[in-house]
């Protein structure tokens, strides 16, 4: 009988071993996680998921925009909410919104669905699991069933073709690619999108008044830049106030998180020079 129980116990060892770590999320500052309890509350009082994102992204409305706080050496998942980019905007709204619909939802809970919504495949395997482009996070959260593509609900048709390989380009601003190793990874990461087609609809077509109409809370919208090396100009989060599409975004004008004050409309007027299309994204429940 102890014999069995030696092997039993062998058994677990070597099974637990060869299970997946997950990496444990970082925290800036304590005071993060407070924040972040603060902001599920707050996603709670929606009605659907949509809803729920808006929620939350507007509760980190003044976060002054910085850079990518997981941008180091290491590289896994780093909750910062002092500062703030754009991808870390649209991550950390979508995931406490995810969380709020659980029962009783804790850190843990936030803690998953961030590394869900924000890592390729669901997995922090440090910064080689990060979305660097905006087009891999689309097309890996659209696999995963987090988000559905509106882009070509009304208009189709509109295509460009960008090769997206800037960072392996550029190793010297990505601290984590020092490692040779990861730098690889990120190599056969961009062989993926090599004359990547990218659907959009043209920046005029947002006077469309079927797209108006269907725009929701929390519809996602992604300019899209000229520049051959970049597929992110400004990433914003939708709310209608009397029919009309605003966005919570990352404002150029103020320098941090801001609900803007142009209805959608006049703000592509404004920055229309900068994009020359948008996709249009839907949170999925």
């Amino acid at each position: 009988m102890q014999r069995l129980s030696t092997i039993l116990l062998f058994l677990l060892i070597i099974f637990t071993a060869t299970l997946p770590l997950m990496a444990e999320v970082r925290y800036h500052s304590p005071a993060d996680r407070d924040k972040i309890e603060a902001l599920i509350e707050t996603a709670s009082k929606g009605e659907n998921i949509g809803r729920r994102t808006l929620l939350a992204a507007q509760r980190l409305i003044g976060i002054p925009a910085g850079n990518p706080a997981d941008n180091d050496s290491i590289g896994t998942i780093m909750v910062r909410l002092d500062s703030i980019d754009r991808m870390a905007l649209l991550n950390i709204s979508i995931a406490a919104a995810q969380a709020s619909l659980l029962t009783s939802p804790t850190i843990a809970d936030f803690e998953k669905k961030l590394e869900g919504v924000s890592r390729r495949k669901g997995k922090d395997d440090g910064f080689a699991s990060q979305f660097l482009y905006g087009s891999d996070w689309i097309v890996d959260n659209l696999y995963r069933g987090n988000v559905k593509e509106m882009t070509e609900y009304i208009e189709s048709g509109n295509y460009k073709t960008k090769t997206l390989d800037r960072v392996s380009r550029n190793p010297g601003d990505y601290p984590a690619l020092a490692d040779s190793t990861v730098l690889d990874k990120i190599k056969v990461m961009e062989m993926g999108y090599r004359s990547h087609r990218i659907p959009h609809l043209k920046k005029q077509s947002i006077g469309n008044k079927a797209i108006l109409e269907s725009l929701e809370d929390g519809d996602i919208i992604i300019m899209l830049p000229p520049d051959p090396d970049y597929d992110i100009y400004d990433i914003g989060i939708i709310e209608k106030k009397n029919n009309a599409p605003f966005l919570v975004h990352i404002s150029r004008q103020t320098g941090e998180v801001t609900e803007e004050e142009f209805p959608l409309q006049r703000l592509f007027k404004i920055e229309g020079q900068h994009f020359y299309g948008f996709r249009w994204l839907r949170p999925v429940e």
